[in-house]
């Protein structure tokens, strides 16, 4: 935490008044969302896992998890927030502290971020800064760093002004990738976090303890994976419920999170034996695509896929806060720790499909996974997201539906305030390519 004393250069103060009842306020909407959100997703699916109540448990913000992470920090342990899945896992664990992701799914603290940033700037960045104004997201309150990688103007400019509040370390992705020198000079940032992290714990990354969180990440990965494969089938699951138990590995402790997955695939398996279906499998399938979605208020859109007449369900998404977010495991051709750093720089920039990359090929990574998504879920549309102010995903939009025009592929323009108010207008947009969709499925 910054000193109290510092000179602010963003950050405005606010009466204590003001902030405690700010918090009070949005904490209490934020708890009724949460639950509201849920009981939504039940009703969608009478049959719903029952693997699903420890994950929506551990949903809840303000409980389970953030009490036994302030008793692990009562303890000496550390907590190192990060905003993009850029951010070496990896190497926060093998110091033995505590990765949670700190980025705001609150549309309510937007407008405190209005004080600080024009409107025009991206809504996750303004709801982001207003979180930190009135002290309302807990994990990034219990942050003793955050990791934020510069990956537009937007992510540049909250690194510094949370700086004011926040201790800060910035890691910055080359724009080009498959140049001759990215993996290098990502390898030296990545070198960097490393030298940060341990001075932070005081906790030295060894080659022994690196090797394990690498194996622990690989277990991740491999039961982040089972789930997606079940998703390319009749639909076991519904959309929503994949996205929670994605999201939820952000902040939940690793090793538990792996296990609760497995369990709930172990059911899932059950279900398709049984031919017991989250819903009917002629139900148009959906990918999404585009701006990140934050739990809790941020699920509108795939609340009104999953709601709507006729019904869609989501079977996939090219989101890095979804089914981007464990894809891809480090590589390892020997144990050393240079070996090990190498494959970690490389799990983190090569296999990343951030729209912030460009090259002479256009960056067909992003391209070329998307389609792969929807032909391996045989997805008979998808929906490009796209909060106003996020100008990279906007900006791709047309590189986007060309591709998947060529391969008929229908594809929807889908754009949102960060608000509720625009639900109703949403509905009517979502409804009618589902209609689309499904007058295809039909014929």
């Amino acid at each position: 935490m910054k000193s109290q004393t510092a000179e602010k250069k963003y950050l405005p103060e606010m009466p204590q008044k003001e902030i405690d009842e700010a918090n009070a306020s949005v904490k209490s909407t934020s708890e009724k969302i949460m639950v509201d959100n849920i009981e939504r997703m039940k009703k969608t699916d009478p049959n719903r896992p029952a693997a699903m109540k420890y994950f929506d448990d551990i949903s809840n913000f303000f409980g389970q998890r953030k009490e036994e992470i302030e008793a692990e920090k009562a303890k000496g342990r550390k907590v190192i927030g990060y905003f993009c899945i850029f951010a070496p896992i990896e190497l926060i664990l093998a110091a033995d502290a505590i990765p949670v992701r700190v980025n705001s799914g609150w549309y309510d603290t937007s407008k405190f971020g209005d004080r600080v940033v024009p409107v025009e700037v991206c809504p996750v960045i303004r709801s982001t800064i207003g979180a930190k104004m009135i002290g309302l997201s807990p994990y990034l309150e219990l942050s003793d760093a955050v990791i934020s990688t510069l990956t537009c103007d937007g992510m540049t400019k909250l690194s510094e002004i949370l700086s004011d509040a926040t201790q800060i370390w910035t890691m910055t992705p080359p724009r080009v990738k498959d140049s001759a020198q990215s993996l290098h000079l990502w390898k030296e940032e990545i070198k960097s976090i490393k030298t940060q992290i341990e001075k932070l714990t005081g906790n030295k990354i060894t080659a022994k303890k690196l090797k394990a969180a690498i194996e622990t990440m690989q277990k991740a990965t491999k039961a982040f994976r089972r789930l997606q494969e079940l998703r390319k089938g009749n639909p076991v699951i519904m959309g929503r419920d994949a996205m929670l138990v994605n999201q939820m590995s952000l902040w939940d402790d690793i090793t538990r999170w792996i296990q609760k997955t497995e369990a709930l695939c172990d059911e899932l398996e059950k279900r398709a034996a049984q031919k017991a279906w989250a819903c009917p499998p002629d139900t148009p399938r959906v990918i999404v695509t585009g701006t990140p979605m934050f739990w809790p208020d941020n699920w509108k859109l795939p609340s009104l896929v999953e709601e709507a007449t006729p019904q869609g369900v989501l079977v996939g998404d090219e989101l890095c806060s979804g089914d981007r977010i464990l894809y891809d495991p480090v590589g390892i051709d020997e144990w050393t720790m240079d070996d090990m750093i190498n494959g970690i720089a490389e799990r983190y920039l090569m296999a990343s499909t951030c729209p912030c990359f460009t090259s002479q090929d256009g960056n067909e990574d992003r391209i070329n996974w998307l389609i792969t998504k929807v032909k391996e879920n045989n997805a008979n549309g998808v929906i490009y997201y796209v909060v106003r102010g996020c100008m990279l995903y906007a900006m791709e939009y047309a590189r986007v539906k060309r591709a998947l025009d060529k391969l008929s592929i229908p594809v929807y323009y889908l754009d949102t305030e960060y608000t509720r108010e625009d639900v109703g207008q949403m509905k009517t947009r979502v409804e009618a390519f589902l209609e689309m969709l499904s007058a295809r499925v039909d014929f």
